[in-house]
């Protein structure tokens, strides 16, 4: 039983991470038998990852259609904007000024050095994790994942992204709540104000833009 569970979560993890690459667009079919050759295992693992998937929102599944990535909408982008940014202030106020514990876990130097959508989601994970907050915790986990492609694929439209992610990064680490929340609602503001470029920007490749 224990060697299932744990081959289910290997299935669940590599199908996911393939729908966080970006090679999927919004409408795109999600073909289980499809995906059965990358992850080597048989159609029930693969479907009950899909499953799972569905649960969080990253697919959806339609009656005799199958899976499909949703379709991304204006409203339904700005939606999922502030609802991590409601998610997050709310962690900033629990957790701040953070625990020195949780700080020296986290190598700064190396987050810089990503790609700045990652090392923001990162950071945004930390956020959650000083507040101590499960739940919060795990709904930041699942608001980065709906905006991982989204982040990635229109990383290049936000033209300040390292000074945004220091300031970000810098205003947490010193304790600053005041500080940090106006650094937080300048990121979700300006990614409103962007949402129908993002969305556009999802409908077809970026050298179409």
């Amino acid at each position: 039983m224990i060697a299932v569970r744990r081959e289910s979560e290997q299935v669940y993890l590599l199908i996911k991470r393939e729908l966080l690459s970006g090679q999927f667009r919004p409408g795109d079919r999600v073909d289980s038998a499809s995906l059965r050759p990358i992850v080597g295992t048989s159609h029930i693992p693969v479907r009950e990852a899909l499953q799972r998937l569905c649960g969080e929102g990253l697919i959806e599944a339609f009656r005799g259609e199958g899976f499909f990535i949703p379709y991304v909408t204006e409203t339904s982008l700005a939606g999922q904007f502030e609802f991590q940014h409601t998610v997050l202030a709310y962690c900033a106020h629990k957790g701040m000024p953070v625990d020195p514990e949780v700080l020296r876990q986290i190598d700064f130097a190396a987050l810089r050095a990503l790609p700045k959508a990652e090392a923001t989601a990162r950071l945004f994970v930390a956020v959650a994790i000083a507040s101590r907050n499960i739940g919060a915790e795990r709904a930041v986990r699942q608001a980065n994942d709906g905006l991982h492609v989204v982040r990635t694929l229109t990383e290049d439209l936000i033209a300040d992204r390292l000074q945004e992610f220091d300031h970000l990064s810098e205003t947490w680490r010193a304790g600053d709540l005041a500080a940090f929340e106006a650094a937080l609602a300048r990121y979700f503001e300006k990614r409103l104000a962007l949402v129908p470029q993002f969305v556009r920007r999802l409908e077809r490749p970026a050298d179409l833009t």
